[in-house]
C-alpha cells in the first residue's frame, strides 16, 4: 500500500513537471540557399499588439556565404503573439536566388522542415513585391528572381500560424527526463 502511494505521488509530480507552463524557447527560421548574393536578408513581424510591419519589429540576418544560410531568431516573447511575417531579400542587386530548404527549430530541435515549393506556394504568399517565383517541384527547389530596390514576400496568416505553433515548450524533453529517472530507479532497485 505504501509503495502504491509513493508511486502515485511520483506520477503526479512528474505530470506536474511535464505540463508546468515553462516559457517557450526561441524560434529559429532558417532559409538554405544554393545560390545567393548580397550581405543580408530581413524579417519583419507583426504582433497582436502592433500589427503593422515597422523598424521596431525587424530582424536582420547576415547571410552566411559559406553555408548559404540566412537565420532569423524570433524571441520567445513572441509566442502566441505573431500575426504576420514579411521576408525581405537582399537589395544590393537584381539576382536569381535558389532556395533548397526552409527549416524551423526551437528548443534545440528542428521542429519542421518545409519543402520550399510548399513554403513559397502562391497560397502561402498573398503579396509579393519586386520578385518573380518559379517552383520546381521535381527538384524541390524554388527560384526567385528579384527586381527593383525592395524585394519582399509577405507570408499568409495560415503559414504564420503554422510557424508559430512550432515554438517548443520542452515538454517532450521533460517527459524523457522523467522516464529516465523512473528507469534508473527501477534498475537500481533490481540490482
Amino acid at each position: 500500500m505504501k509503495k502504491k502511494i509513493i508511486w502515485g505521488i511520483a506520477v503526479l509530480l512528474a505530470a506536474a513537471f511535464i505540463w508546468m507552463p515553462f516559457p517557450a524557447s526561441d524560434l529559429y527560421l532558417r532559409i538554405h540557399f544554393d545560390e545567393i548574393a548580397g550581405t543580408a536578408c530581413g524579417l519583419y513581424y507583426g504582433t497582436d499588439v502592433q500589427g503593422n510591419f515597422s523598424a521596431e519589429q525587424y530582424i536582420s540576418s547576415e547571410i552566411d556565404q559559406e553555408k548559404k544560410l540566412a537565420e532569423f531568431c524570433l524571441d520567445s516573447a513572441l509566442y502566441n503573439h505573431l500575426t504576420g511575417l514579411r521576408l525581405d531579400l537582399p537589395k544590393e542587386q537584381e539576382q536569381l536566388l535558389l532556395i533548397k530548404n526552409v527549416s524551423v527549430s526551437s528548443g534545440g530541435i528542428i521542429q519542421k522542415e518545409y519543402n520550399p515549393c510548399t513554403f513559397f506556394a502562391p497560397e502561402n504568399l498573398p503579396f509579393t513585391n519586386g520578385v518573380e517565383l518559379s517552383l520546381v517541384s521535381i527538384r524541390d527547389r524554388v527560384y526567385i528572381q528579384t527586381y527593383g530596390n525592395d524585394p519582399y514576400l509577405i507570408l499568409s496568416q495560415g503559414l504564420v500560424a503554422d510557424i508559430q505553433s512550432l515554438y517548443s515548450r520542452r515538454r517532450l524533453s521533460r517527459l524523457f527526463l522523467c522516464l529516465f529517472a523512473a528507469g534508473s530507479y527501477v534498475l537500481a532497485r533490481k540490482k
